[in-house]
Formats: structure tokens, sequence, C-alpha cells
């Protein structure tokens, strides 16, 4: 069965390779001939770049009818694909998507996510919402306490990108020390003074253990969860039953397919909730160190196959190890 992964971050050459020896076949495509992913399998190809929108997904049509496609494992474009489910599996073609494109952008809008949260879960961090300087300077009254630090962050962005833990004056210590995610209230006003600007968030941080817990679900019933506690250059594979079950109330709530992912940090011993991401975590290849082919897994549950719970390996702990790859031989000899 022919399985195709658009083009999508490098994790996904871990979520490839994981299919060595099933009957997936994986195909991969990327605007990028050195990524990861085309790598990863002989099956590879180019995407045409700057294509995005209905002519992309027109572009997806061709290449299934093209290259025999059975699955699409969507990422680029996945909230758009939620809409073409149904005109793909008129051809024979199933599409994976976490969920209807409306989840998905909620999902994505951390402000509308923690809005609608139910803490019963598991509970959030105070925060708030703000767009300009004078709403900023709202949120520092309303949030500011005793030994608490704030931070701000995107109400929609990937990774750490545009996260800074907030300090009333410039810390050398932190300077020096490599701590890249701190800002001072001052450079914050600064940076802020000019609206407008994509919504931020404003929250308390947490300053306890942070935790990463990759799931793979199919119409909102769990199939495995691997809980990560993240110790520095390290991490650490938990048994937490709590996390476990958080997970599976996750997957139910979202009505969830495929793999995700969720963050939490804990305070005074608790997990909260950070954010919930629809798509498979940077770090994914580490909780398959467990033993749970998430991979496998959701493909198994997207063809009809019966699939049950699946539990990893805990205890272990995991690393990551960098290594080169040759992206491009030598046209000739330099003498």
């Amino acid at each position: 069965m022919n399985v195709w992964f658009n083009k999508s971050f490098s994790v996904t050459a871990a979520q490839i390779q994981a299919l060595a020896g099933t009957r997936y076949v994986a195909h991969a495509s990327h605007t990028d001939p050195t990524h990861a992913v085309m790598h990863a399998t002989p099956h590879h190809f180019l995407e045409p770049r700057g294509l995005v929108g209905e002519a992309y997904i027109t572009w997806m049509q061709r290449m299934c009818e093209a290259r025999n496609l059975d699955v699409i494992v969507a990422a680029k474009e996945r909230e758009r694909l939620a809409d073409h489910v149904d005109a793909f599996a008129e051809f024979g073609v199933r599409v994976v998507t976490p969920a209807s494109r409306a989840v998905q952008q909620h999902l994505e809008r951390k402000d509308e996510f923690l809005t609608a949260w139910d803490p019963e879960i598991l509970p959030i961090p105070r925060w708030t919402t703000f767009q300009d300087l004078a709403s900023f300077e709202r949120g520092l009254d309303e949030l500011r306490a005793d030994g608490v630090r704030l931070c701000i962050k995107p109400a929609r962005g990937i990774y750490a990108s545009g996260f800074r833990v907030l300090s009333e004056r410039p810390d050398r210590a932190a300077f020096f020390g490599g701590q890249l995610y701190q800002m001072t209230v001052t450079a914050a006003r600064e940076l802020f003074a000019e609206a407008p600007f994509e919504h931020m968030l404003l929250m308390h941080t947490l300053e306890g253990t942070e935790r990463s817990i990759d799931c793979v679900a199919w119409q909102g019933t769990l199939l495995a969860a691997v809980v990560r506690r993240k110790e520095g250059a390290s991490q650490r594979l938990e048994d937490r039953p709590d996390l476990m079950e958080a997970a599976r109330r996750i997957a139910a709530r979202y009505g969830l397919s495929g793999i995700f992912n969720f963050q939490t940090k804990d305070q005074h011993g608790t997990p909260h909730m950070l954010e919930i991401n629809a798509r498979a975590s940077g770090g994914l290849y580490l909780s398959m160190a467990s033993g749970v082919n998430f991979t496998k897994l959701m493909l198994d549950a997207a063809t009809g196959e019966q699939v049950r719970l699946t539990t990893g390996t805990v205890g272990l702990t995991v690393a990551e190890h960098k290594a080169a790859r040759i992206v491009e031989e030598p046209q000739g000899v330099m003498s």
C-alpha cells in the first residue's frame, strides 16, 4: 500500500523509517531536495515551490493518480485537506488529517483553545491576551504576583518562536548563562509600542518539570501515548497513568485521528496544560524508542484494521545523537 507523506518537518523521516518491513510503502515529497524526508525513502519527488491553497490540492490529486498513491498523511495544507477527504475518497485515496478544519484551527489559536479548555482534564496557568501596549500593561497589572515570573508567546505559532520569559531588570547571569528566551519588561514595552500585531498571550510561567506527551488516536479513540519528561540533554520515558488518562480525554474531546502531541509543565508538582499540537512533535522519534510504532498504528487504523490500545516500555532514558548525511556527491575532483 502506497502512503504519501507530503511536505512536513524533519521528524517525518523517523515516521517513514518506522514503516520498514511493513505492508506500507512510504512516498515522500518536499520542496527541498536535501530535506531529511527525501533520504528516508527511495520513493520521493519534489513539490513545486510556492504552490498553496486549492492549486496545491489539485496538484496533489494529480500526483495520487500518476503515482498510484493509496493514503495521504497530511502535513502541508492539512487544514484545507480536511475539507477534501470525501473528494479524495471518490477516487480511492484515504486522507489522514487530525480533525476537521474547524477543530484544527481551534487548537492552533491558543487563546481560543485556552478559553474553551476543560480544566478538569488538566489545570492551566493564569493567562490573558494582548494586542497593543495598553492591553499589555493591563495584563501585567492583572497577572503580577509575588514569586511568579510572567512569559509571553504568540497566540499562534510553532516551537518556541516568540516565546520569552519576562524579567523586571536585565539579568547578567542569565545572559552569560545562555538563557536565550528572556526579555526585560522594558524591552517588551519597546517591542509592543507600535500596533497592530498578532494576538499575544501573557501567562504565569510554570517553573516545574516539563513533559511532552506523544499520542496516536483514530476518530477520538486513543491508540497509544508515551510521556517524555525533559531532563536537560536527555529525556525520561515515564509511567504516568494520570497523563495517559488526559491523553484519552483529549483524543475523545476533539475527535482526533493520527499523531498528535500535548505539552505540560508542573506547578507545585501538578501537571498543567500548555498546548495541544494536532501534528507529530519534533521529539516523536524519542518516544518511538519505547517500542510504540506510532506511524503503523495510525495507518492500520486508517485502513480499517482492528487496533487496540498499545503501551510502550517506560523507565528508559533517551537522547538524540546527530549524524552527518551526504546530500550531494561531488561533481568532480579538485586538484
